[in-house]
């Protein structure tokens, strides 16, 4: 027994000879291969390293040489342009031509390149634009000669958009926009626009624009459209319109000028408006000029270094709109002619520290507060309207158009009201109302009344009264904005607000001068009060408010609820 037992001893301690071998074998082959990662990484980081300061030698050798040769006369021979699939090559060459044909030494052609290369990104065509300064081509050798190599690389022509979105009057919309830009080569764009809404609203327009006009920092814009405005909730009528229009604008100029020609038609769908407006149905012709004018102010937090960041804040912002109606060379009744001028201006500012002290910590420095102000007038420019009172065959003189006035109510205007729903209002027409006469049937174009109607589902589910709007309007804001204790809803700009609003809507008397009497002002003052909360987005800011409203009138459509949503377009410029 032990001799097998010692016969079979070496045999056992040559398996485990075998086995430390192979785990020496395998041990020793992962060092060797840590051991060579390591080398390559070393020689990767050394190569990163030879390049990083072969690009360094060689940017600072270029340098150099730049500042030796920078005085030295030279001037441009060529330009020749890459890549332009579909723009004319002359648009890209005229922003550099004109540039640097005066110009005598590299220094000086390097600047106008920079300056070339800046106006020709402002026409918004290209992805990438590369321009490259190059020595002048052998064949066409010219002592001193440089030649512009400019590379571009073009977006895309077609362009495709849609979209829901909810209008300041609460009506849901639909809308599709698409068209081709830069498509001839000359930086145009052509689109086209349709619009849709759950209230039959809608339009239809085709637009052209044109930037830099004669290189200038001058665009033009030309509109061709046609548009339905459903105002049945509100006021009961229908506004049809066809024209054109042109603008021009200039984003390195505060002011903008346009010219609308449009072709009107006002009518009541329902046949159960309220007598004011029945009186405005029928066709009008508005040509007109509208010049609007807007400055803004920033500047830096001056609480900066406390722990807060420091950033740029609009402190002010105001915008002033002139419209002048009744261009067209012929008047008649059909003639719409007026002068229009409304007033936008809003001031941001921050409170002083003794506030802050008395907040808790969270809640320092995130108080701020805004005041608004809006301001219009509407004046016509018809002899007959003022000579309405003292002459009785006058006494059938419209006014101004209901499609032009001012309307006060909704988020964006004067909270806790319904949109359209503060102001002068006139009582609809029943439903078993009928004319007996042929003297009480209206004698507007563009309308049939018949008794034994019954309204649409708008129109019944609606409020009783019309809502007319006015003619001339002064209303303010004040609030107070504050951040939320929620870190994701302040990362994307919600925040909370305390607010007060207060305004007036009044429309012309048979005397223009006993329009603008305090009396009336204090009459038709409405007024609200609430907190809620905002969301800022680009279109402007969907509010969620709980409030009250402080003064109002027994006609005035007010929200039945405390609480209100809405969307307050921007009044950005």
């Amino acid at each position: 027994m032990s001799a097998a037992a010692s016969s079979s001893s070496p045999s056992s301690s040559s398996k485990e000879v075998t086995k430390s071998d192979g785990e020496v074998e395998t041990t020793s082959s992962k060092a060797e291969e840590g051991e060579k990662e390591q080398q390559q990484q070393q020689q990767n980081d050394d190569d990163d390293n030879d390049d990083n300061l072969r690009m360094r030698q060689a940017l600072l050798d270029f340098r150099n040489r730049y500042e030796q040769l920078k005085h030295n006369p030279c001037f441009v021979s060529e330009i020749v342009v890459r890549g332009n699939k579909r723009t004319r090559e002359k648009l890209i060459k005229n922003c550099f031509e004109k540039r640097v044909e005066k110009c005598g030494n590299l220094e000086e052609i390097k600047d106008e390149l920079l300056k070339g290369r800046e106006e020709l990104e402002k026409y918004n065509i290209f992805k990438g634009i590369n321009v490259t300064l190059d020595a002048g081509s052998e064949e066409n050798y010219v002592p001193n000669g440089a030649k512009i190599i400019v590379d571009v690389a073009e977006k895309d022509a077609l362009t495709l958009k849609a979209g829901t979105f909810v209008s300041q009057s609460g009506e849901g919309t639909v809308e599709i926009t698409g068209g081709l830009k830069n498509a001839v080569g000359c930086a145009e764009r052509i689109d086209f626009e349709l619009i849709r809404g759950h209230e039959k609203s809608a339009s239809y327009a085709l637009h052209w624009e044109q930037p830099r006009v004669l290189r200038s920092d001058i665009a033009t814009a030309l509109r061709i459209f046609q548009q339905h405005n459903c105002s049945v909730r509100h006021s009961s009528f229908h506004e049809t319109g066809r024209g054109l229009s042109f603008h021009l604008s200039s984003p390195e100029r505060p002011a903008t000028l346009e010219y609308n020609l449009v072709w009107r038609e006002i009518t009541d769908p329902t046949r159960f408006a309220s007598r004011a407006v029945r009186k405005m149905c029928g066709h009008s012709l508005k040509s007109s000029i509208v010049h609007t004018l807007g400055g803004e102010s920033e500047e830096e937090d001056e609480r900066e270094g406390e722990g807060v960041r420091a950033e740029k804040k609009r402190n002010w912002w105001w915008n002033v709109r002139t419209e002048l109606a009744g261009l067209n060379p012929v008047f008649d009744s059909t003639t719409e002619a007026f002068v229009k001028s409304e007033y936008h201006a809003k001031y941001k500012g921050v409170f002083p520290e003794r506030v802050n002290d008395f907040l808790p910590e969270k809640m320092k420095h995130s108080l701020s507060w805004q005041v608004g102000a809006r301001a219009g007038v509407i004046l016509l420019l018809q002899k007959e309207f003022y000579l309405a009172s003292s002459s009785p065959s006058n006494s059938g003189v419209r006014g101004s158009n209901i499609a032009d006035r001012f309307f006060m109510g909704g988020v964006g205007s004067l909270r806790m009201f319904e949109p359209h729903g503060a102001g002068p209002c006139d009582a609809r027409r029943e439903k078993d109302s009928t004319f007996s006469s042929p003297s009480r049937t209206p004698s507007s174009p563009g309308v049939s009344v018949s008794g034994n109607l019954t309204p649409p589902r708008s129109a019944q589910s609606s409020s009783p009264y019309d809502s007319l709007g006015g003619d001339v309007i002064v209303s303010g804001t004040a609030s107070v904005k504050m951040d939320i204790p929620v870190e994701k809803l302040r990362n994307i700009g919600v925040h909370g607000h305390v607010f007060v609003n207060a305004g007036c809507l009044i429309p012309h008397e048979q005397k223009v001068k006993h329009t603008f009497k305090a009396s009336n002002f204090r009459d038709s003052l409405r007024a609200s009060c609430g907190a809620g909360i905002v969301w800022p987005l680009p279109v402007g800011n969907i509010e969620l408010n709980f409030g009250r409203v402080l003064l109002a009138n027994s006609t005035d459509r007010v929200v039945g609820s405390k609480f209100q949503a809405g969307l307050a377009a921007s009044l950005s410029a």
